[in-house]
């Protein structure tokens, strides 16, 4: 229980203690760097009659089996909550697919003939 507890206290609760942390302001800019390489974001003009997205950073720390900081982990997030059915989009879909979606894809592929690319 006390690993635990420890653990907990290590993660950074505020902006401000991330910043002041330099390590961590290097897996921000890594990942940065990551979103820009693999065109996940793109800036676009805003239309006049919707809102903007917004967007924050979320810090993971990563450790070993003993308790010790194996790995600091930065993620730009957005805050998709902010948004109104109907009104801000129309359909949505999930980035991340099911391993039975994939298994399923595979067999048609098979009984199909088809290729997969």
């Amino acid at each position: 229980m006390a690993i635990m507890t420890e653990l907990v206290e290590t993660e950074p609760l505020a902006f401000e203690e991330e910043i002041e942390q330099l390590v961590l302001v290097d897996v921000m800019v890594e990942e940065y760097k990551s979103i820009m390489k693999n065109s996940v974001l793109e800036v676009v003009q805003r239309p006049i009659d919707k809102l903007v997205v917004g967007s924050r950073w979320i810090f993971k720390l990563k450790h070993t089996t003993n308790g010790s900081i194996d790995k600091y982990k930065a993620i730009l997030v957005a805050k998709g909550f902010s948004k109104v059915e109907g009104i801000d989009y129309e359909e949505t879909f999930s980035l991340v697919a099911r391993y039975s979606s994939i298994r399923s894809i595979l067999a048609l592929d098979m009984q199909m003939g088809w290729k997969i690319h």
